[in-house]
């Protein structure tokens, strides 16, 4: 029996491909473009079965290029990256790995809130150039612990953190769209959340109505001295908006390992913004990590291969 041939929409480099070969198994054929650009991704997609995308977003038109496609898989959760209403119209079906990458994101976003609270990298970068102790770190530091912090959305990722935070008696409130979870208390609405917490940490997926949640006006309801968290979607922050309110002091810091676009570009003001800790799109960027999600969607590109169904939470309906 032939091996499903898979098309992996992302160039990767030999060490990255003999990896993923090896979390594999060697059980797919496994076809990579020879650059990021969209003729090099179509050319491999003409006679795959299977697709999978990661960080480079798969544009309508590639659909074309692969007229025998029968799944769509997302090497993780957000879907916005996939043309999911195109492909479902064509008869594909659409999956994604949700949750498996949630500890990782969990760790790197307690990592970026005590950086950001602790003003590490300040710190850092004045040990490096010879100096010492930053002039006032006595009024502006801050502890995470016995800190309030706010969960906008409260997925799998979130509820991750959630259970770290316990472990420094912080106040942990959450918000999200279809309401209170049964058993878990601290719900707000998004307003009383944002204005009352310590930490603003984002959870949420990228979708028309949550583009710029955090804007000028969000930022100003914010607790003077807060500061925000992104680890999930770039395109949810305002960033002219964040940056005006750095710049004024509004809120005292930002953690972000996500960018609207990405890679930042190398000019961008942000990289110069004050208190900010600025990660690469990293958080899932471990290797457990990378064993849990290549295991997940080659399991399920295996799976449909062999004609079995796939488990109903890792299903894009819509």
């Amino acid at each position: 029996m032939s091996r499903p041939r898979v098309a992996l929409l992302e160039a990767f480099g030999p060490e990255m491909q003999q990896t993923v070969e090896r979390l594999t198994g060697g059980v797919l054929d496994i076809r990579y473009p020879a650059s990021n650009d969209e003729a090099d991704r179509a050319a491999i997609l003409h006679d795959v079965d299977y697709a999978v995308v990661r960080a480079v977003k798969m544009p309508p038109v590639l659909l074309d290029a692969a007229p025998n496609l029968k799944l769509l898989h997302q090497w993780g959760t957000g879907t916005d990256g996939l043309p999911v209403a195109e492909a479902l119209a064509r008869g594909i079906t659409v999956a994604r790995s949700p949750g498996r990458n949630a500890p990782s994101l969990a760790d790197h976003t307690l990592g970026l809130m005590i950086a950001v609270l602790k003003r590490l990298c300040v710190g850092d970068a004045r040990v490096r150039a010879g100096e010492w102790l930053e002039p006032g770190i006595y009024d502006k530091g801050r502890d995470l612990t016995g800190a309030r912090v706010g969960l906008v959305g409260y997925g799998a990722i979130a509820k991750e953190v959630a259970k770290r935070l316990a472990g420094f008696s912080c106040e942990v409130t959450y918000t999200r769209a279809s309401g209170p979870i049964e058993g878990v208390p601290g719900f707000l609405s998004l307003d009383d959340l944002i204005s009352g917490a310590d930490v603003v940490s984002l959870h949420l997926p990228l979708t028309p109505e949550t583009r710029h949640l955090m804007n000028a006006q969000t930022f100003a309801r914010m607790r003077p001295g807060a500061v925000l968290i992104n680890t999930a979607r770039g395109g949810l922050v305002d960033q002219e908006a964040l940056l005006a309110a750095l710049e004024s002091g509004q809120i005292g810091g930002a953690g972000l390992d996500v960018f609207d676009p990405e890679p930042l570009p190398a000019e961008h003001p942000l990289r110069r913004a004050p208190n900010t800790v600025l990660t690469p799109h990293m958080g899932g960027g471990t290797r457990d990590n990378l064993a849990r999600i290549v295991g997940h969607w080659s399991g399920n590109v295996t799976a449909h291969a062999a004609g079995r169904e796939l488990d109903p939470r890792d299903l894009v309906t819509g």
